[in-house]
């Protein structure tokens, strides 16, 4: 008789437990909707001028990326990680923002000081 009492608790309990699970919702609709979350990113553009080496250089931010135009030339440059300021980087060259000042590298090797000048949103 303990044995069919013992039994009975625990499917009792199994029942339960299992009844509250299947009533729990996991609520869908909080998931992040990327194609939205894209366009809402483009929308949202930031340009900026700055001299550099007293030479005029243009950058637009696009979400995680930005076009640098300096030289006739343009670049596209990926946000990375920075302790302070903003930096990007693009192949063979990298832009840290801190403040109204920046520096743009090539290569590691040719640093060029850049003071900002406009900013645009």
């Amino acid at each position: 008789m303990h044995i069919k009492k013992l039994l009975l608790q625990s499917v009792l309990l199994g029942s339960s437990l299992f009844g509250l699970a299947a009533c729990s919702s996991v609520n869908k609709s909080v998931a992040l909707d990327e194609d939205t979350y894209e366009i809402e990113d483009v929308a949202q553009t930031n340009e900026a001028d700055y001299l550099c080496n007293n030479m005029p250089l243009n950058i637009f931010f696009h979400a995680e990326q930005a076009q640098l135009s300096w030289k006739e030339k343009t670049y596209v440059l990926t946000h990375a990680i920075s302790a302070s300021g903003a930096f990007y980087l693009g192949e063979g060259l990298s832009f840290w923002i801190h403040g109204d000042e920046a520096e743009l590298e090539f290569n590691g090797v040719e640093k060029n000081y850049c003071r900002l000048v406009r900013v645009e949103s």
